[in-house]
């Protein structure tokens, strides 16, 4: 007999796996270049493992046919500062969020209190990540939404930044605290004269504007020294740690070498 693989159809609907708490939190460390230590992790979600719906892109992607996507959002928050709480590491825990996830937000200040405290964790210690696929037709509107989020004592991060909607037109007007460059613009740095120049640019800005830069997709030893030197504070990839349920709380000996390692020649 011939066994079919399971269909998406076999699914169970994304409200169901919310009610059920069937969600499951992974964690990737987030790098602070100049001691070693780990900043904090960006909580990340998954469905139930073994199921069509255990990757997080068809888990989203179903939420958006069954119109429930800002749900899946609040769920995956409370999901990831649940298990975050249970981790009792120390740092920071970054979260991401679509615009329209956020003005719900907003508009709902006493609820969004009570999510950033969920499990006790402080929200001085919730970085909300505005996730590049974000749409924003209005900024100046969306600003309420930023300020929102500040009094309640979060941090406001650009994801994924330099692709897709992550523009400098939202650096300049909504002045994250954090900005993540994509991992486009990291993978291959050191031997990549054009990638380097654009981060050289989000470098200036960054000092200019005072926000933090997060490297993303690090996953080598030359890229990182090279985005090191070039002043960048921060980064997260595989180098230091793919997304896991029990996250390191330390970086490996090897990637804190690497740290310390000296200056490398690039583009050979």
């Amino acid at each position: 007999m011939q066994l079919r693989s399971p269909s998406r159809s076999a699914a169970p609907r994304i409200d169901e796996l919310i009610a059920r708490r069937e969600l499951s939190a992974v964690f990737q460390p987030i790098i602070d270049f100049e001691d070693g230590a780990i900043l904090g992790y960006e909580g990340l979600i998954r469905g139930p493992a073994g199921t069509p719906l255990e990757a997080p892109f068809a888990l989203f992607s179903q939420a958006l046919a069954e119109g429930c996507t800002i749900e899946l959002e609040q769920a995956a928050a409370r999901a990831c500062i649940d298990a975050f709480a249970q981790l009792g590491r120390d740092g920071k825990l970054f979260l991401n969020f679509s615009a329209g996830a956020l003005r719900r937000l907003a508009d709902a200040p006493d609820e969004t209190l009570a999510l950033l405290r969920h499990r006790g964790v402080d929200p001085q210690r919730i970085v909300i990540e505005l996730t590049e696929q974000s749409t924003i037709p209005d900024v100046g509107a969306f600003l309420p939404v930023i300020a929102c989020l500040r009094t309640a004592g979060a941090q406001f991060a650009l994801d994924d930044y330099g692709t897709a909607n992550a523009s400098m037109n939202l650096w300049v007007r909504l002045q994250p605290d954090v900005v993540k460059i994509d991992r486009f613009f990291i993978h291959d740095i050191a031997c990549d004269p054009l990638k380097f120049e654009a981060v050289r640019a989000m470098q200036h800005f960054a000092s200019a504007s005072g926000a933090r830069l997060v490297a993303e997709g690090i996953e080598n030893e030359a890229d990182l020294i090279v985005v090191r030197d070039m002043g960048i504070g921060c980064g997260q990839g595989f180098f230091f740690g793919r997304p896991h349920a029990q996250p390191a709380s330390k970086v490996t000996d090897d990637a804190r070498d690497a740290l310390r390692a000296g200056h490398i020649a690039v583009f050979p």
